[in-house]
């Protein structure tokens, strides 16, 4: 899966689970340990000092994310390494203590189909991304908690990142 499909999905899955209250004591339902510029859901479940990924910015509009919206997820940085043919993403959801998905990715393909400006290998140096995603309707209402860690080829890990997102019951109006 691409940086930015990484970051669209941990930003939709986390923005779209998003309770933007970001307390930094680390649980499975709060991962997060260090907080990244921009406002977003989205934060470090790694040391950022030791990842091989400097993440400058995270953006998300809007925010929170909508439930049937569009997402326009916007993030910047400086990679460290470069990203070889063979790096996975490792996903997990949960809904609470609930783990609703477990996926590993191949994070080469997963930004081929994410239709971003970056392909594999990816090079070191300054990287921009800019991603607009269809947030499904059905959204149920939740706090969702989104973690993924980037493995590059040879197993080292370039960054982990989570979100948690609160979607709320839609009230239903009648007339």
């Amino acid at each position: 899966m691409k940086l930015s499909n990484l970051l669209s999905i941990s930003a939709v899955a986390v923005a779209s689970v998003a309770a933007l209250a970001v307390d930094l004591q680390q649980t499975p339902l709060n991962p997060c340990k260090a907080v990244i510029p921009g406002g977003s859901p989205v934060c470090h479940c790694s040391l950022p000092a030791d990842d091989l990924v400097q993440i400058q910015n995270i953006e998300i509009t809007p925010n929170p994310p909508v439930a049937g919206d569009s997402l326009l997820l916007e993030a910047s940085g400086v990679l460290h390494t470069t990203i070889q043919e063979g790096a996975r993403l490792e996903v997990v959801v949960r809904l609470g203590y609930v783990i609703l998905l477990r996926k590993t990715l191949d994070f080469c393909e997963e930004i081929v189909k994410a239709d971003v400006d970056i392909a594999c290998p990816v090079k070191e140096g300054p990287i921009s991304i800019s991603k607009s995603v269809d947030l499904p309707r059905e959204i149920p209402p939740g706090t969702f908690v989104v973690t993924a860690n980037l493995f590059n080829a040879d197993d080292s890990l370039i960054t982990c990142l989570a979100a948690k997102v609160a979607f709320a019951r839609k009230s239903s109006l009648s007339t």
